[in-house]
């Protein structure tokens, strides 16, 4: 920690508490519907609208961003945070919190995006990969830190609610007690424009990869503590349910990623989808024999589920050139946004009519879909190849901004052709 720059490590704890806040809150509300009666559509409408908000964030306050710079945007996004947060607890009313999860979307990738952008800020081409690699160490413990806090009162009543607002409140804490500016340079490179067409024909899968890595896993997320609830979990069980199916995720993206680093990712993609396939229809039985065996199965599936969108995005940029990266994965975030509004709101209507267990009924089948396409591709782009790039982990939530942080975006590199290139110029009417 103490060889990445310096306004690094005082983001991080500001990154810790708000994530702890937020992996609280996921599994909070799940639980909580299931305690008050909420029907399971209601429970899969409040994430979708979570996600429209978290999309719509993305791109309005990228603006605010440059107009009033990251730290008041921090501050404004944690603060409606902390409110919304507490309103939770206060008013329990369903279409109240549809409104409270729109605003905490927005709010939510605000926060992410001031920190993306100011980890790029900060990073240089030597030191991009470790910065990366905290902050992926940094996001996935923390979010799966705050859903084993769901054991530290009854999530029957307000004091959990009130947590998650003290959490969001103090990731302001350590930006306002250091004397620290923004991210000292942030970079501004044009990216060259791709048509969605365009992306589709050189990397199908990779779209429609990302696709449903989003309706997946916004579902997930959405209707699994729901479904602990009424499959009988005790509170405690929902917790470590929830916590040791995200910390598998950090270890299935490098040891998955390696793997695709070796192997045509299409088809690394493609068994992910059976696992998932499999995994889902044996779930269900492992939810009446134990809970151990329950867990077991799942983490196979939540494996497969959080690394989908890290190599279909990967397997995209091996078809791109350096400078559609940006723009092409800016594509990618908002098919994912698409998925992520769509899935929680439609797996809660197949365990409406299945029962708890049609939400792995949900995503068997979007798996199953998956498969199938790129068994069809896979059929009809025979002697298709090109030299892929290494691996890179994505977090579980992320904004266009993650992009720049890539090891293999180089915008100082860009830059410094460009001014290569102007100087060759003078020289030449010199």
């Amino acid at each position: 920690m103490r060889a990445l720059p310096a306004t690094l490590p005082v983001l991080f704890l500001c990154e810790i508490s708000f994530l702890l806040g937020h992996g609280l809150i996921m599994t909070l509300l799940g639980v909580r519907m299931s305690l008050e009666g909420f029907p399971s559509q209601m429970a899969g409408l409040l994430m979708s609208s979570f996600s429209l908000g978290f999309v719509a964030g993305s791109y309005w306050l990228e603006k605010r961003i440059r107009s009033v710079g990251h730290i008041r945007v921090f501050a404004a996004c944690a603060a409606s945070l902390a409110v919304t947060a507490m309103l939770h607890g206060l008013w329990i009313n369903p279409w109240a919190w549809l409104v409270w999860r729109l605003i905490g979307g927005g709010a939510t990738a605000g926060l992410l995006m001031v920190m993306e952008s100011w980890v790029s800020g900060e990073s240089s081409n030597d030191n991009r990969g470790r910065v990366l690699g905290w902050y992926m160490v940094i996001s996935t413990t923390s979010l799966a830190g705050g859903q084993w806090m769901l054991n530290l009162a009854d999530p029957g009543g307000p004091v959990l609610f009130s947590v998650v607002g003290m959490l969001f409140a103090l990731s302001l804490v350590p930006l306002s007690i250091h004397r620290i500016q923004g991210p000292s340079r942030h970079h501004d490179v044009t990216p060259r424009k791709i048509r969605l067409s365009t992306l589709y024909r050189r990397a199908p899968v990779g779209l429609v990869g990302a696709f449903t890595g989003g309706l997946m896993v916004q579902a997930f997320f959405a209707m699994t503590p729901y479904y602990g609830q009424e499959i009988g979990l005790t509170t405690a069980q929902t917790a470590k349910f929830m916590a040791v199916t995200t910390l598998v995720a950090l270890v299935a993206q490098w040891g998955l990623g390696r793997v695709s680093d070796r192997l045509d990712r299409r088809r690394v993609i493609l068994w992910m989808a059976i696992v998932m396939t499999v995994t889902g229809a044996l779930i269900s039985a492992a939810a009446g024999a134990s809970f151990w065996l329950l867990l077991a199965i799942a983490c196979g599936h939540t494996a497969m589920l959080h690394t989908l969108y890290s190599l279909s995005l990967a397997h995209t940029n091996d078809w791109l050139e350096p400078e559609e990266v940006v723009a092409a994965n800016a594509k990618l975030m908002i098919w994912y946004g698409i998925g992520s509004v769509i899935g929680p709101f439609s797996a809660s209507l197949v365990m409406q009519a299945a029962g708890p267990d049609g939400l792995w009924l949900f995503l068997g089948m979007a798996a199953f879909a998956l498969a199938m396409f790129v068994m069809v591709r896979l059929h009809g782009e025979r002697g298709k190849s090109v030299e892929q790039e290494p691996f890179v982990a994505q977090p579980v939530m992320e904004t266009p901004h993650f992009a720049e942080i890539d090891p293999r975006y180089e915008p100082q590199q860009l830059e410094l052709d460009l001014e290569g290139e102007e100087e060759h110029t003078a020289d030449a009417v010199g």
